[in-house]
């Protein structure tokens, strides 16, 4: 991966949602950057503002949420300063979101297949019988059963799973340079599910295209992605290749994620996470992990850890750390 064009770089992201009770920083501060051809899984618990992140990267939050902070950079150009006019040139095209919701992401007043076919016809100079003909060999191509006459239903007429298979096809419609997939076969039964990774894959390997895999599933990861991402309380806290991961996971965070897989455990018997996420209404000061980590510090409860670099495109967010040219191995022994 050395030496591979950056494609998309978020610097300092922040979006809030302004509530009755207060603002609810989902995202805080998150730096993450992709490359061309890269495949990049983005782990963490639920709340822990994965799916905000990916509508933030389109500019696509909704209300009362807002990005108030940050950049989103692809192939040059920041998209938080473009106007929606501007920014519906990338949608769609340069990127292709599958979202986590499929039944609140499309349109109920409009039939499947036109849904697909205008997203084709936005960006490519074909006539609507052709869109629609393409819109056909979309559904098709994501494992839908008699294609043609499902693409003449709405969405309320289909299941979970089947409008789900909608989502990835609009996302695929037009071959996307970066295509962020938000728990991508959620509903889908697991033959299905390995259909569209095939599929997400193909697109990623065959066309030179880059990938942001969110997901509950570390095994996923393990199999599809070449780097790995772990999120926490609206921040990364750890990112590098994954090969480097599953061997020796840096930050505790990570180290509890991988002990909850059986056939990956570290130590011989399984750690507890203790407690639950931060409130995003009130992270506390420092580290947002200080509360449920069995290694806090004094540092940890005042000041922000930065992420450092401590091995070949490897990176934590954490105290343990922070002296780590000098004490890398006094750090590993304290987590072991």
């Amino acid at each position: 991966m050395i030496g591979l064009k950056t494609l998309l770089q978020i610097q300092d992201l922040h979006t809030y949602f302004y509530l009755r009770k207060g603002i609810s920083k989902v995202v805080n501060g998150l730096q993450l950057s992709v490359r061309e051809g890269e495949l990049l899984g983005v782990v963490g618990e639920s709340g822990s503002g994965k799916t905000v992140t990916a509508m933030s990267v389109v500019n696509r939050v909704r209300m009362p949420g807002k990005v108030v902070k940050g950049k989103v950079i692809y192939q040059g150009q920041d998209l938080l300063k473009l106007s929606e006019e501007e920014l519906r040139k990338y949608r769609g095209k340069e990127i292709g979101l599958i979202a986590a919701n499929a039944r609140g992401n499309l349109n109920p007043l409009v039939k499947v297949g036109n849904q697909i076919a205008n997203v084709y016809l936005a960006h490519n100079k074909v006539n609507k019988k052709e869109a629609w003909e393409k819109a056909v060999e979309m559904l098709r191509m994501v494992g839908m059963n008699d294609a043609l006459r499902r693409a003449e239903a709405y969405p309320h007429e289909m299941s979970g799973g089947m409008a789900q298979r909608v989502m990835i096809a609009l996302a695929l419609v037009n071959s996307p340079n970066l295509l962020i997939a938000d728990d991508a076969t959620n509903g889908l039964d697991v033959t299905v599910q390995s259909q569209i990774m095939d599929l997400i894959l193909d697109i990623v390997n065959k066309q030179g295209a880059s990938g942001i895999l969110i997901t509950h599933d570390l095994g996923v990861v393990a199999q599809c992605c070449s780097e790995i991402a772990i999120m926490y309380c609206g921040q990364i806290v750890e990112k590098g290749p994954v090969t480097a991961f599953f061997d020796e996971p840096k930050h505790p965070y990570s180290r509890n994620l991988l002990n909850s897989l059986p056939e990956r455990r570290i130590t011989q018997e399984r750690i507890e996470l203790k407690g639950s996420l931060s409130s995003p209404l009130s992270l506390p000061t420092g580290c947002v992990y200080q509360t449920r980590c069995p290694y806090v510090m004094d540092v940890c409860r005042k000041v922000e850890p930065s992420m450092l670099h401590v091995d070949d495109n490897y990176n934590v967010k954490c105290h343990l750390y922070q002296e780590k040219t000098e004490n890398r191995g006094s750090a590993n022994e304290k987590l072991a």
